[in-house]
């Protein structure tokens, strides 16, 4: 199992800090004593030398920095030259000394001095042992030569188990020696204390470190944590997670980098998003107009199949068959009837290509629309006689506006038509205008059968028909489904509005026309 660099942190630091504390603890105990002696001795040798050129330039005139020396080390300085102590680090020990050295018989040239003294050093303890350098300096004094392979090194002894000494013998001149002594005391006791000093101070050491990693690893980790969680989020596509902070390292630069990945990721993503719903409106859009080719192509074939079968059918019979005058007057009145179909046909076709591809132009003027309208009254008053409905007509005598009269003739047409299709014998169609500000709304009523919410929009489409299952025969006009295509069209050309909507016992279809005086506004708009 992986370890969190928490963890890790605080192992690392408690693992090096006991691994420093025993390797110290070890270093104390196994070296710490033969590089204190060491050093030990280097300082008296290097004061040895220091005393000896003092000596050798000036003389007994230089014992002043030969005691400041003897002084800052700790050692006891003695000089034999021709066997004679010339100089001691000790003021007056060389009179004692001369008196410890006195042989009996011998003048005492210091009678008159500390008798008692005198007396005490005329008769020493035979039990006492002099230290190793006194023995060395009698030997010196006595005219004995130091072995040659004890000069210039450092040596020690030990008297009791409590002290030790260094000495050293070191060659001023060919008959001048220089004696050193320091006392030294033993080190174990002291490398003890010290061991135990090292484990207390590395114990609390210990604490502190590993207080201080789970601290610190805690400040570091934290935000990594928050850094994790952010980036998690972020693989799940969801960028609501920041970085909130305001540190100025690298920790803070790395979440700053994160705020703006992620940015620019959901930003990004969002782009994908309105790419993709474009993409699939437009691959829909294409899929709808395919469907729409298809569906025109069989409706147009559709249409065209019957008038065309039927033409041929009666060509042959006038042909063929030995008709008299009268039924060959009435086959060809239904030749030029269905011919007349077929035409009206191929014209809503080619002005609705032309529509939707742009090359379609309309010719706005001010016209009444009252006249556009009792055109329109003469026109069908044979079909709605003929067909035994009521059609009333609410508009006033003068309506002035402003549009194409010609298009606007075949909307209201469509209209009129489709009303009239679409309105059983017995029932009532009207015809209204309403002043709406800018424009006049112009409604076409028909009581009859309403449309479903769901096939309302689709009744502008070409060739879509609610009642595709209604008889052929009892549409007057032969609709082929083409005519409310063209109304939508048409109306958007003169940038006005149109729509339908259930009304009771009926259904009401409307467009809008401007007003006259309205037709800059108009302009401005197309």
């Amino acid at each position: 199992m992986s370890k969190s660099i928490r963890v890790k942190v605080s192992l690392y630091v408690s693992g090096f800090t006991l691994f420093f504390i025993i390797a110290l603890m070890i270093a104390v105990g196994l070296g710490f004593d033969r590089y204190f002696y060491e050093v030990k001795k280097d300082n008296m040798i290097q004061s040895s030398q220091s005393i000896t050129r003092i000596y050798q330039e000036q003389g007994l005139d230089g014992e002043e920095q030969m005691d400041e020396i003897s002084r800052n080390l700790g050692a006891d300085v003695l000089i034999v030259d021709n066997s004679q102590l010339v100089y001691s680090s000790h003021p007056g020990f060389r009179k004692n000394m001369n008196k410890f050295m006195h042989k009996p018989g011998d003048a005492d040239p210091d009678k008159n001095d500390g008798a008692d003294e005198d007396k005490k050093m005329d008769k020493p303890d035979n039990d006492m042992k002099p230290p190793k350098h006194i023995q060395e300096m009698f030997a010196l004094v006595q005219g004995d030569k130091p072995n040659e392979s004890e000069i210039g090194q450092v040596r020690y002894y030990k008297p009791d188990p409590n002290f030790q000494y260094f000495y050293l013998i070191n060659r001023i001149s060919e008959h001048t020696y220089l004696l050193m002594m320091r006392p030294v005391a033993p080190l174990q006791e002291s490398v003890d204390i010290f061991q135990r000093f090292i484990f207390t101070l590395g114990a609390i050491w210990l604490v502190i470190a590993i207080a201080g990693s789970v601290w610190f690893s805690r400040r570091i980790t934290n935000p990594m944590l928050e850094l994790r969680r952010q980036s998690t989020a972020m693989t799940r596509l969801n960028f609501s997670k920041r970085w909130n902070h305001t540190w100025d390292d690298e920790i803070g630069q790395l979440g700053n980098s994160l705020n703006t990945l992620s940015d620019q990721l959901s930003m990004a993503l969002e782009e994908l998003k309105k790419s993709n719903a474009k993409l699939k409106k437009q691959l829909d859009k294409a899929k709808e107009v395919e469907h729409m080719r298809k569906s025109f192509i069989s409706a147009v074939s559709h249409e065209l199949k019957t008038p065309l079968a039927i033409i041929q059918g009666y060509a042959e019979g006038l042909d063929s068959l030995d008709v008299d005058e009268k039924t060959r007057n009435q086959y060809c009145n239904i030749i030029r009837s269905e011919t007349e179909k077929m035409d009206k046909l191929v014209k809503d076709l080619l002005n609705l290509s032309r529509v939707e591809t742009g090359s379609f132009r309309i010719e706005q003027t001010i016209f009444d629309f009252g006249a556009l309208v009792d055109e329109a009254k003469n026109r069908f008053a044979n079909v709605i006689e003929k067909k035994n409905v009521q059609i009333c007509w609410n508009l006033p005598a003068e309506l002035t506006v402003y549009g194409d009269p010609e298009r606007y003739d075949t909307i209201l047409t469509n209209f009129l038509n489709n009303a009239i299709d679409y309105t059983d014998a017995g029932k009532k169609i009207e015809v209204s205008a309403e002043d709406i500000g800018d424009a006049y709304k112009i409604s076409v009523y028909n009581q009859g059968i309403q449309i479903d919410p769901e096939y309302q929009k689709r009744i502008w489409e070409p060739f879509y028909k609610v009642d595709s299952s209604r008889a052929r025969k009892e549409r007057i006009f032969g609709g082929h489904g083409l005519g409310l295509g063209i109304v939508a069209a048409l109306v958007k050309l003169h940038n006005q509005q149109y729509g339908m909507y259930n009304s009771p016992d009926g259904v009401t279809f409307w467009f809008t026309i401007a007003k006259r005086g309205n037709q800059q506004n108009v302009k401005k708009n197309l």
